[in-house]
């Protein structure tokens, strides 16, 4: 059983949740608050914890070096945070399949619609199930589920809808612009 611990960040997309024990992160997300009428970005924040929270934690300082490449180096990390096993594990369920399918073979600065992860992940005919996946996806950012659009090239909903303007944020960081 794991001891989960949690800290807070501040980002250019907000302050952001982290859960994570000694085996790895638990996950990772915006705080609660952040909606399509609050989301207020600023490009140029800084990834910092705020106290108290362990700043020499291992799990930590790879968490704030990813996010860190990833909002201002501009361009994908190459070394993800280690994710818990408990909560992610190839081949372990068809989500966890999606998740780790969408980590490993969508890179920055592309997309994928919900029928083609489907695919990938070994399901042709699952890209309803792609999504709930993606809505249950404990890993923001890491797990880019910002990168899965619909068929007809719309965006499709974010976080149940309600963060829409993350994930049109997100793609114009990584400078995807042809999305509906």
């Amino acid at each position: 059983m794991c001891e989960v611990l949690s800290a807070i960040c501040t980002s250019p997309i907000g302050r952001l949740t982290i859960s994570y024990c000694l085996q790895g992160l638990h996950s990772i997300s915006q705080i609660s608050t952040i909606n399509d009428r609050s989301f207020l970005p600023h490009a140029n924040q800084s990834i910092e914890y705020e106290l108290p929270c362990d700043i020499d934690d291992p799990i930590l300082d790879s968490c704030r070096e990813w996010l860190d490449d990833y909002f201002h180096a501009g361009v994908h990390p190459i070394k993800t945070p280690k994710l818990c096993p408990t909560v992610i594990m190839k081949g372990n369920s068809f989500q966890e399949n999606v998740w780790y399918t969408l980590l490993k073979r969508v890179p920055f600065g592309h997309v994928i619609t919900y029928g083609e992860l489907a695919k990938l992940a070994g399901n042709t005919g699952a890209a309803r199930a792609v999504g709930t996946a993606m809505r249950r996806n404990p890993f923001q950012l890491i797990v880019p589920c910002h990168r899965v659009i619909c068929s007809n090239g719309k965006k499709g909903n974010y976080a149940g809808g309600e963060r829409n303007s993350v994930k049109v944020w997100l793609l114009k960081h990584e400078q995807i612009e042809n999305c509906k």
